[in-house]
């Protein structure tokens, strides 16, 4: 006896997605100068076949974890926080006795939120905790039937405003160092973003005969604060360190060299400065000089250190022109010392170097960065109606 096998007809899940205009926001200016930022997208629900649906919400919420332990053996404390410091909700289907029924067709629910300025910045792959923004959304159906979930990651970052003088005038350390050596470095700038390479000055005139420059060493150190209540908990590490060994070997009266600090393309191998009071991260350049007296041989070291910033947003409007031919050979990018091979700053080792691979600049459109934010620029940002690219309905086949 034959049996005939009957045809299964598999039903195409609906299709249920959260769109932003942008996933990246960025406020700009302190948490007391910034007037915020819009969050601005929209809901898709696009359905081939009839489906009930009791109610249809969406949250927007920002949350923060933190934890750390003090002390060792039986005296150790343990630190841990973990809170909702903002939260939105949505409602675009209300909840009613009987269920919605909805025909196959795209439905589209475009949402915008203002967002204060004073939220604190988006910190990820930090040891001791995190600071994150997510929406999620829910189509609650029957009893029977899964729910409908999506959810999308939103990032808020912080830079600075780009009037502000604090961040684009030149930075300078110039001293006398033990009646030895006049020295003065000079940072172009105090802000950098991620992939830029800061550009060091540095003119030594040593007042001692026979001194001469063994090495130069510079290192781009991050400092992270964490805090629950009046407890806080501090951490660094370097980021990126070079280093320079191609000072002559006679005695001058001067010398002049400009060095080029590689920052990190890409986080969390370097974290953006925040300002917040849940995470705070900072960071330093940190100058080593070694000096070397001909006569007896003996060794000396200056250090120096400055604050900068590393911003999203590169505000060195001149960061990216070429140099002219004739200056070009004055700079030196110096050889990349990897972190992990970095020995405490209390502690320098003057080992063997290990070059790293070049980073690629990130491309950064200034101007549309700048601008802001409208409220019918959704419609341009948002991708169109999805009927193209939906599957057909089961009757369309035949």
């Amino acid at each position: 006896m034959v049996h005939s096998i009957s045809s299964i007809k598999i039903n195409p899940s609906p299709l249920f997605q959260i769109r932003l205009e942008q996933d990246t926001l960025t406020m700009r200016g302190s948490p007391s100068e910034s007037v915020g930022c819009v969050l601005r997208g929209q809901l898709v629900l696009a359905l081939t076949e009839p489906i009930k649906i009791r109610e249809i919400r969406m949250i927007f919420r920002g949350k923060s974890k933190v934890n750390w332990t003090d002390g060792v053996g039986a005296g150790q404390t343990y630190h841990a926080e973990e809170r909702i410091f903002y939260q939105h909700e949505w409602t675009f289907l209300p909840a009613k006795k009987n269920y919605h029924v909805l025909i196959p067709k795209n439905y589209y629910w475009d949402f915008e939120l203002i967002l204060p300025g004073a939220l604190p910045e988006t910190v990820e792959g930090c040891e001791h905790g995190y600071v994150h923004y997510k929406l999620k959304a829910v189509a609650e159906r029957h009893k029977f039937a899964l729910n409908l979930n999506t959810q999308r990651v939103l990032r808020v970052l912080r830079c600075p405003l780009p009037a502000s003088l604090d961040c684009t005038q030149s930075l300078v350390i110039a001293n006398t160092w033990n009646d030895k050596v006049e020295y003065e470095i000079v940072v172009a700038s105090r802000a950098y973003t991620l992939g830029e390479k800061i550009p060091i000055d540095i003119t030594l005139k040593p007042l001692q005969k026979h001194l001469v420059v063994k090495r130069f060493m510079c290192s781009l150190k991050e400092y992270v604060t964490y805090h629950i209540g009046q407890h806080t908990k501090k951490s660094s590490r370097v980021v990126r360190m070079g280093r320079d060994e191609e000072f002559p070997n006679e005695c001058s009266d001067s010398w002049t060299t400009t060095e080029l600090l590689p920052i990190p393309a890409s986080s969390p191998l370097c974290q953006y400065d925040t300002q917040n009071e849940i995470i705070r991260v900072k960071h330093k350049l940190k100058f080593t000089l070694l000096f070397m007296s001909k006569d007896t041989e003996l060794l000396s070291e200056l250090s120096v250190s400055m604050n900068i910033i590393i911003t999203p947003v590169s505000i060195n409007g001149d960061a990216m022109i070429l140099p002219a031919y004739d200056d070009h050979y004055l700079d030196t990018e110096m050889r990349d010392c990897h972190p992990s091979i970095i020995p405490p700053s209390h502690s320098p080792s003057f080992g063997p170097s290990e070059l790293a691979a070049g980073h690629k600049f990130p491309e950064f459109d200034d101007l549309e960065l700048m601008k802001l934010p409208t409220y019918r620029s959704i419609t341009a940002l948002i991708p169109a109606p999805v009927h193209d690219s939906l599957p057909p309905t089961y009757d369309a086949c035949y």
